[in-house]
């Protein structure tokens, strides 16, 4: 079996929030769960349930504590034998956008599994 995806998929694990919206725009659910890769053209979630959108709008935590989101259209959505639901999701945003989106998940699926270092706080004597 040849890969006919037109960009290479990089794993991550990056918990974020999905906005469900119908063909009229109208928000008619939200869900949480877990992105599990992405590529420059979409991703994969992984949630508790099916998604049943045409649009979703995907809002997570970067590595720097700041909100961003991509919009997509669900290419399919499928129940697996652990009882978790797999989406992919194709990206509407432009090229550009896209790699930024791409690099901020990469860049907190990295930086989200280290633990700043403590930094060790100077004493000094008051003489008396």
């Amino acid at each position: 079996m040849t890969n006919k995806r037109k960009h290479p998929r990089v794993k991550v694990r990056v918990v974020a929030s999905f906005d469900c919206y119908n063909e009229d725009g109208e928000l008619f659910n939200q869900k949480m769960g877990v992105i599990l890769d992405i590529s420059l053209g979409g991703m994969l979630i992984e949630t508790d349930d099916i998604i049943q959108a045409n649009y979703i709008e995907i809002v997570f935590v970067n590595h720097e504590r700041k909100l961003m989101s991509v919009v997509g259209s669900i290419v399919h959505s499928r129940k697996c034998e652990n009882g978790k639901a797999k989406t992919g999701i194709c990206f509407h945003g432009a090229d550009s956008e896209n790699v930024k989106i791409a690099t901020n998940l990469i860049r907190t699926h990295y930086f989200g599994n280290k633990k700043p270092a403590l930094q060790q706080s100077k004493t000094t004597d008051i003489p008396t």
